[in-house]
């Protein structure tokens, strides 16, 4: 129920806000081959065209982005295979100022004045768009619990760093140096043709090993257990009516092999597979049952749009209340007396044998005491047991990976058992399947690498020219073997270690001093002159918080008043709503205002509100806020949470462009692939490590009015920032560490103003 309400609401919001007049234009990076029948392209444009296949939508243009090396090109799609879709060719200077502000892919909706960047953000948008014009492919599924899949940022998510960032690279690396060796004279020496697995892969391979986490597993465990017993009962009934014809179970439906690949075109078996397979209700299909002495145990799966779910069912039989009224002893007899099931098609059970085994004595007694503990959920798929938009990424970048091996799984099998056994089951499903055969992926050759790998365990005699061994580095910390949606921080702010990190401080003599806002106590904004829909009560902003926000948006847009020029872009980083990017756009008009901001929602608000107000300085970005790459004079942002506040200091510096900051979230400091702490060469002289900075984060974080830690908060939350200040004043900018006026307008009320010399 709650993602069919979730899914109507993304749909409202779309059809409302984001559906456009036009198509979208997808720029990506990519070049035809010198035959002129192949493109050419990196890992994320290979991801987003397989994608549109897979989601069968022609409501975008494709936009390639010639220049680069075509020597790094990682995959070949087939040009044929796009002829739905409108494609154009074009140079890096052709392409429309507001695209070229971001890394590539990006889609361009230039009726919204909106540009999504990152091949997340873009997969996800390509998802939704072709679920509103196909709502019964239920696409929306591919998003997961909650549409979650992929949807936080690197620096928040480990599956977005997995797939857009980490795997990405390792793997396009990875295949460059198959290449090369492929080129090595076969005389040399074995050890010249060794290649290092990158631990991003090991990564993947240790989590299949773990247990798969579902959110309310409980409630859905009792579903589960519901759904299967209600199956086998009926088989039982069934079994018992002697008039009724025991169906045979038909070939696995998300299930193909090689030959089945070979025999059948996209386009013949494309109809097929949507009228038979899209709109089917979950449906129980059993592999396995097996009863000893002392355990009974059922594998199944339910068949779900997109792949399957599947469970295992153990009951210990020592459980008096499960075996009571029968002798266990005679019916694991007469269970192992019963034929194997002769219409048994791959590896399901045919209705007619289940019934036969319902049947036998005590049977319905053991399936009646089941209850949702006895019920496990195998882990299927990289983010749990239900397909998602990260296994058809994962899928993407191992098929050319194991493209660029001739398809020899033996090479790997020592090293990636479950990856291997994860692509076996992926390859088998029927829309990954013709998707890949419909790009021109050789899907027979992967299918059938696959089935000897899987098939024959002793591959001594498999031939392969490239050895593969895994690093000799120290192994992983658990953290950063851990892969989860949203990353917790496991640290706490102690009180010794509080003391600790300020003695560090007061050694080196390191004390925080705090200037005065650029305008002095001038800091206020006359709201009555200013259209209504400027007024952030017009962006759901709770009445009783509207006067505080008001009084931070007004100290922000003054500071920016005194460092900005006409004709600047300025920058609004981690925008959310939107209110401080409105506001700057009409008290400076002759400015370009950009708004960055990662979360969908929140842009399609600001596009409602942007649409009323009739502005045409604004332009709205959906992307990581590294993502943005273009040139700005101001970067500006508010409550930018933890890290973030880092990276948008670090794109002001590499811009060379001022800054007005106001920080939040000192707790949820952490280092990422981009940042490390502390970062001025101040606090790094001062023996403050990592550590000691992330206990003054966290003790920044109790800054609450009249709380008995207010004063040591407020304490850490100065020394951060003085941090950050050291850090820009260490390359050549002159900053003020100031505060919001009046102070009580948010207990986070730091503001850091700094202008390049």
């Amino acid at each position: 129920m709650e993602r069919v309400v979730l899914s109507a609401v993304h749909n409202l919001m779309y059809l409302s806000s984001a559906v456009p007049k036009m198509k979208g234009k997808i720029y990506l990076r990519g070049s035809k081959s010198t035959c002129g029948d192949q493109i050419l392209c990196p890992l994320p444009s290979s991801c987003i065209l397989f994608l549109l296949r897979y989601c069968q939508t022609q409501q975008f243009e494709l936009v390639f982005i010639t220049d680069g090396d075509l020597v790094t090109a990682c995959s070949e799609v087939s040009l044929s295979s796009l002829q739905a879709i409108d494609i154009t060719f074009l140079s890096w200077d052709d392409v429309p100022a507001v695209v070229k502000n971001v890394c590539l892919p990006a889609v361009h909706q230039a009726e919204l004045s909106l540009v999504r960047a990152g091949m997340c953000v873009v997969l996800r948008h390509i998802i939704k768009m072709a679920d509103i014009e196909a709502p019964t492919k239920k696409l929306i599924d591919l998003l997961g619990f909650r549409q979650g899949s992929l949807r936080m940022c690197s620096e928040v998510s480990g599956w977005t760093k997995l797939c857009e960032v980490d795997l990405c690279d390792s793997i396009s690396v990875l295949i460059q140096s198959i290449k090369e060796l492929k080129h090595i004279n076969p005389i040399h020496h074995e050890t010249e043709t060794n290649v290092i697995l990158p631990l991003d892969l090991l990564k993947l391979e240790s989590h299949f090993s773990k247990k798969c986490k579902v959110h309310n597993d409980d409630k859905k465990k009792r579903a589960e257990i519901s759904r299967l017993k209600k199956f086998l009962l009926r088989s039982y009934d069934a079994s018992l009516n002697t008039t009724t014809t025991m169906k045979t179970v038909e070939a696995d439906v998300n299930h193909l092999t090689s030959h089945d690949i070979g025999q059948c075109s996209a386009a013949q078996t494309e109809e097929l597979f949507n009228e038979k397979f899209l709109n089917m209700e979950p449906e129980v299909h059993i592999e396995k049952i097996s009863i000893s002495a002392s355990r009974f145990e059922v594998k199944y799966l339910v068949r779900l749009p997109h792949g399957v779910r599947k469970l295992r069912v153990e009951k210990d039989l020592n459980d008096a209340k499960a075996c009571a009224g029968f002798d266990i002893s005679k019916l694991t007899a007469a269970f192992s007396n019963l034929n194997v099931d002769p219409s048994k098609c791959e590896k399901l059970l045919s209705d007619a044998y289940i019934g036969e085994v319902m049947s036998l004595p005590g049977f319905t007694k053991i399936v009646e005491s089941l209850t949702y503990l006895d019920v496990e959920y195998v882990h299927t798929y990289s983010e749990g047991p239900e397909m998602t938009l990260a296994d058809l990424i994962l899928f993407a970048y191992v098929y050319f990976f194991l493209e660029k091996l001739d398809f020899d799984c033996s090479a790997i099998s020592e090293h990636l058992p479950n990856i291997l056994h994860w692509m076996e089951h992926m390859a088998s499903l029927p829309f990954v399947a013709l998707t890949g055969q419909s790009v021109g992926w050789n899907m027979c050759g992967i299918a059938e690498g696959l089935r000897m790998v899987s098939g024959q365990r002793n591959l001594a005699n498999k031939q392969t020219s490239i050895f593969f061994k895994q690093s000799k580095e120290p192994a992983c910390e658990d953290d950063d073997m851990e892969l989860s949606r949203c990353q917790a921080m496991k640290h706490k702010a102690i009180k010794p270690e509080v003391f600790q990190a300020f003695k560090k401080l007061e050694e080196a003599e390191i004390k925080p001093c705090l200037g005065h806002h650029p305008r002095g106590e001038n800091v206020t904004v006359d709201w009555d002159i200013l259209p209504s829909g400027v007024h952030p009560r017009e962006g759901d902003v709770p009445e009783r918080r509207t006067r505080r926000k008001c009084q931070q948006l007004e100290n922000l847009a003054t500071a920016v008043q005194t460092v900005a020029k006409p004709g600047d872009a300025i920058v609004d980083f981690c925008s959310g709503g939107g209110h401080l990017g409105i506001i700057l756009a009409y008290l400076l008009p002759q400015c370009q205002i950009y708004l960055v901001e990662n979360k969908e929602e929140s842009l399609l608000k600001v596009c409602s509100r942007l649409e009323s107000l009739a502005v045409t300085n604004v332009t709205l970005y959906q992307c990581n806020i590294d993502y943005f790459t273009g040139n700005f004079g101001v970067g500006v942002c508010l409550h930018a949470c933890g890290s973030a506040t880092d990276m948008v200091q670090e794109l002001c510096l590499k811009a060379g462009a001022a800054f007005v900051i106001c920080p939040c979230c000192y707790g949820s400091i952490r280092k990422t692939h981009l940042l490390t702490y502390p970062r001025s060469r101040q606090f790094q002289n001062s023996n403050i490590n990592y550590k000691d900075f992330l206990t003054l984060g966290h003790a920044a974080d109790q800054t609450e009015f009249n709380i008995a830690l207010e004063g040591q908060g407020r304490k850490c939350m100065n020394l951060v920032d003085l941090d950050r200040a050291a850090y820009a004043r260490e390359v050549g900018y002159h900053v003020t560490l100031c505060s919001l006026q009046p102070l009580s307008c948010t207990p986070k009320n730091n503001l850091l103003v700094g202008i390049p010399s």
